[in-house]
């Protein structure tokens, strides 16, 4: 083994260390009660893209301990110190590769990472989560509507915590508490106020959240799982569906063995402005999340 593989072996087990630390940590006094993880990360522009989205995984500790473990050996297979997915791809030494990247290229390529969110988080119960909120629908409400609905990048935020809270939820769990870790981004400030009024004006979700963290990719796999899962969705927005319709990437990071897991919310025009009456009538704009 040469100097390079052994340095690289002692800081993927750093990072691991870290990572499933981060995770242990983040429950505080109240560690044995926080069972549910959510990864996230932000994708997608008013300016460029016409959208703002963020995606992730939703799942249980022990899914994410395997996932962790799993992802540092592929990256330990692959010589690399983390996985940052529109670079990897872009640099990809495709053989015959000319023009774009096609559905299948994608696939191939990213296919040890895919085999590592497929064979730990899906198949251990863990949910994808996707909120899609296009800029057009949100400037083409009404100013009485956009009092009860944030600008998109925001109002992507808001609803993914909602979905984080509620789609592990069942009779059986009702005490599990989540905490949620997100890729830094320049506007962390806005969105941890938007956490910190949904804890204030949610009962149900001030009972459920417990810590939110802003972290680099490159230390925290989940985190670059929820990167690899948003590029792809920025890549076929426009066509993604809950029940596994998209790209073969898409299908590929969001089923599990043929069954859709995605839990995907797409705020067009009609879904917007409905959804900003359904706040206005409701007596508390956060007593309606979902």
């Amino acid at each position: 083994m040469n100097a390079l593989a052994v340095d690289l072996t002692e800081r993927l087990r750093s990072v691991y260390e870290f990572s499933c630390g981060l995770m242990d940590m983040m429950g505080g006094a109240a560690s044995q009660m926080v069972q549910i993880h959510a990864s996230l990360d932000d994708v997608g522009t008013c300016g460029k893209d016409g959208m703002c989205c963020v995606a992730g995984y939703v799942a249980y500790k022990g899914a994410w301990d395997k996932f962790n473990w799993r992802w540092m050996m592929t990256l330990q297979q692959l010589n690399l110190p983390f996985l940052h997915t529109a670079k990897y791809l872009n640099e990809f030494p495709l053989v015959n590769r000319s023009g774009p990247l096609t559905d299948d290229d994608i696939c191939v390529i990213l296919a040890p990472f895919i085999e590592a969110v497929k064979g730990t988080l899906l198949q251990d119960g863990g949910f994808p989560i996707c909120v899609i909120t296009e800029c057009d629908a949100y400037e083409n409400l009404t100013p009485e509507q956009k009092k009860y609905i944030r600008p998109p990048e925001e109002h992507s935020f808001e609803m993914a915590v909602g979905l984080t809270c509620f789609c592990l939820q069942n009779a059986l769990n009702l005490s599990d508490r989540v905490a949620v870790q997100m890729d830094e981004a320049v506007n962390a400030p806005r969105l941890y106020a938007r956490y910190e009024a949904l804890k204030r004006e949610n009962d149900a979700m001030r009972g459920r959240l417990t810590a939110l963290c802003f972290c680099d990719d490159q230390g925290h796999p989940p985190v670059q799982a929820a990167d690899m899962l948003a590029n792809v969705v920025l890549k076929t927005w426009k066509r993604v569906s809950e029940n596994g319709e998209g790209s073969r990437p898409f299908r590929e990071l969001t089923m599990n063995e043929g069954t859709p897991r995605m839990r995907l919310l797409h705020y067009d025009a009609d879904r917007l402005s409905a959804f900003a009456n359904k706040r206005m009538a409701a007596r508390n704009r956060m007593d309606l999340l979902l």
